[in-house]
């Protein structure tokens, strides 16, 4: 048996009579630490950023223990989907989302990839088969979140999801959502971080569209976007919570460098760092406006492109978006916030000041403030299962490290890799599917660049592609041109693969996991591919066209699509069908009417056009508000459903809709939350949101 522990009261001579107090410290009592028993953190604190686990919730960790993380930046795409979010999918954005899961096997994915559309992939496949999201997982707890996570939601989220994390349904340990209303203050390092967060896909003609949300958020079908009030309820918020000694970050789904308005909005919130996705690179991206632009005229041009693809929709809808929120003054003023920030941008690229500051008089170019030109700095990620970004934040300073998997070019030696089969670069991250970079068409153009490639540059020449794109075969990359060669070399594509093995499914040159393409017979390139369309113009609605056809043709009838107000698309199941069909017309519904005679019903191939094909890094606004709206490679699949429901007021003249759509539901509801709500953890003194909000 141990020996009691001796009590040694010194000189104080214990016991003391009378009730009398010793002096000195209690016995048993520690003394309290220097620091007055706060925990101090010895080293570098670390913050991990990373975009797009697209569901895969259990990387977070895992990503966040390679990383020697603290905290965690997400920035969109993270999975926002829950058991109930199936039922409400678009097919269109449920296929996408489907095909570039990290949760689903290559075997499904390839069997997704071959469904026809006109079949639904829910019918063919059991929801257990379906997994969006270990969100339920992360809800239930049977997953937790190591170190607290701060994300915004991307373009492929469930809008319903989200309003039950704000309406405090939902509730995650460590999960903070950072939006419009509420920011988050990280004390670390010395360095007090601001994190501004404005999530979904920039879409310009849904900026007045709340879609299916029933707050100030919005989204439907499994999509969500940025809406004008969002724009202006942050800056209301980023106003509210100012300090000087702060250092800001503002965190997007969308890149500030493609869109203009983003890019304002970011100098507005005096931010010092932006941290975006979107793009769907292999590597990430570390710039400023002055290391990319060779002119302050040429990034006014930039500005003044977005400022006038805005001022078209605007026009179009100003009536009923002012009729909408004349009775609100709180919507009122956070839409003057957003439109102010509209105005301060440029309309020409030789003149006016983009930073909204002062003119001088008898100077065009206006006084530019260039310390936000060339001090913010904007990072844009690779998708998390290729790459990261980390900010290390100690003494005051931030330092930046940024890991890529990167491409493989083990395909140019014209070997065979270890195994007989070329191998994807070994890495530490959790393997994915990769996506092409999606656009709001529901058709990609094949010079559309891939998940994971870079975009033609501005003014040069393609890259090489690196995948087999839809349409076309799949091949390697070719070898340089050797005048006089006795005799053409074979395909590289040939040469990596051995005989008698066959070629991993689903793997390209550069170790980007793609569709299956290989049932696929490609038309030869620069032949269009036959048509088994029909396009009938000319007659009011679809009983009228059924009313044209000889019996025998209605019977092969697949589908018949409006197209416009008097136009539509007969769809056969064979091209040989629809020659049928064609041929059986009389002659005069194949000819076009005379001018000045009554028009008569047109029957004619129906063609498909591609959409804005070598337009992504264009800066001006060619057919505004026309062709070109769908193709920004950063947005996702938010418009694959969206645009063809018109946005607010549906007038036609909105970006990407063939039609004139509908009334848009650009109704905003909901009241004008605003506030900053910080989590329990940050220690900002913030107001909370108003109920409103909720």
């Amino acid at each position: 048996m141990a020996s009691p522990r001796p009590h040694n009261f010194g000189a104080q001579g214990y016991p003391l009579s009378n009730g009398a107090t010793p002096a000195g410290p209690v016995p048993g009592a520690a003394p309290l630490l220097p620091n007055n028993g706060k925990v101090i953190q010895n080293g570098p604190t670390r913050i991990l950023c990373i975009a797009d686990v697209r569901g895969n919730l259990k990387s977070l960790n895992e990503l966040a223990k390679q990383a020697r993380a603290d905290h965690i930046i997400h920035t969109g795409d993270f999975g926002f989907y829950d058991d109930t979010s199936l039922e409400r999918i678009a097919d269109k954005t449920l296929k996408h989302v489907a095909q570039y899961s990290p949760l689903l096997p290559e075997n499904v994915k390839r069997t997704i990839a071959q469904v026809p559309p006109q079949q639904s992939i829910k019918q063919r496949f059991a929801p257990e088969q379906l997994p969006l999201s270990e969100l339920p997982m992360l809800l239930d707890k049977r997953i937790t979140l190591d170190v607290p996570v701060y994300t915004v939601w991307g373009a492929c989220e469930d809008v319903r999801v989200l309003e039950k994390f704000r309406s405090g349904e939902y509730k995650v340990d460590k999960l903070h959502i950072i939006d419009e209303a509420n920011s988050r203050l990280l004390d670390i390092g010395g360095v007090k971080l601001r994190l501004l967060g404005l999530g979904g896909a920039v879409v310009m003609h849904k900026l007045f569209d709340n879609g299916e949300g029933k707050t100030t958020i919005a989204g439907g079908q499994g999509t969500m976007w940025t809406t004008l009030l969002q724009m202006g309820e942050l800056i209301d918020t980023a106003n509210r919570v100012y300090d000087p000694s702060e250092t800001r970050v503002f965190v997007t789904h969308a890149s500030p460098a493609r869109e203009g308005m983003l890019n304002q909005l970011s100098v507005t919130l005096k931010a010092d760092f932006s941290v975006s996705a979107g793009l769907h690179f292999r590597y990430g991206s570390s710039y400023n406006e002055f290391s990319v632009n060779p002119s302050l005229d040429h990034y006014r041009g930039k500005l003044a492109a977005s400022k006038a693809s805005f001022t078209d929709v605007w026009e179009t809808v100003r009536g009923e978006v002012e009729s909408a929120i004349s009775s609100n003054e709180a919507q009122k003023t956070l839409l003057d916030n957003a439109l102010d920030v509209v105005q301060k941008m440029p309309s020409i690229a030789n003149g006016g000041n983009p930073f909204g500051g002062p003119v001088a008089a008898g100077n065009a170019a206006g006084q530019v403030d260039e310390s936000a030109f060339k001090n913010m700095w904007n990072f844009n990620l690779a998708d998390a299962a290729f790459g990261y970004l980390v900010l290390e934040i100690e003494g005051g300073r931030i330092a930046t490290e940024m890991r890529a998997q990167g491409f493989n070019f083990a395909h140019r030696s014209g070997k065979p890799q270890a195994g007989g089969v070329p191998q994807p670069v070994a890495s530490g991250l959790p393997a994915t599917t990769a996506s092409p970079a999606p656009t709001g068409a529901a058709r990609v153009p094949a010079v559309t660049p891939q998940f994971g490639q870079t975009p033609p540059a501005r003014g040069g020449p393609a890259p090489a592609q690196q995948g087999p794109a839809k349409g076309q075969p799949a091949r390697a990359s070719p070898a340089p041109v050797i005048p006089k060669a006795p005799s053409p070399q074979p395909p590289l594509a040939a040469s990596a693969q051995p005989a008698g093995e066959e070629k991993a499914a689903g793997a390209d040159t550069n170790g980007t996991a793609q569709p299956d393409k290989a049932s696929e017979s490609p038309a030869p390139r620069g032949e269009k591919k036959p048509s088994n369309g029909l396009f009938v113009s000319n007659v009011e609605n679809e009983q009228a066209i059924r009313d044209l056809l000889p019996e025998e043709d209605k019977a092969t009838v697949v589908k018949i699509e409006k197209y416009g107000k008097f136009n539509h698309v007969v769809t056969f199941s064979t091209v040989e069908e629809a020659k049928a069909a064609l041929d059986r017309q009389p002659t005069e519904h194949k000819k076009s009417t005379p001018p000045g005679q009554p028009r008569k019903p047109n029957f004619k191939f129906f063609e498909e056009r591609p959409r804005g094909q070598g337009n992504a890094g264009t800066w001006q606004s060619s057919a505004r508000g026309g062709g070109n709206a769908g193709q920004r490679g950063y947005q996702s699949a938010s418009d694959s459903e969206g645009a063809r429901r018109g946005g607010f007021g549906g007038r036609g003249r909105g970006r990407g809709d063939r039609g004139r759509g509908g009334r848009g539901r650009g109704n905003y509801k909901g009241g004008a939350g605003s506030a900053d709500s910080p989590a329990p953890s940050t220690p900002s003194g913030d107001k909370p949101a108003p109920s409103g909000d909720a």
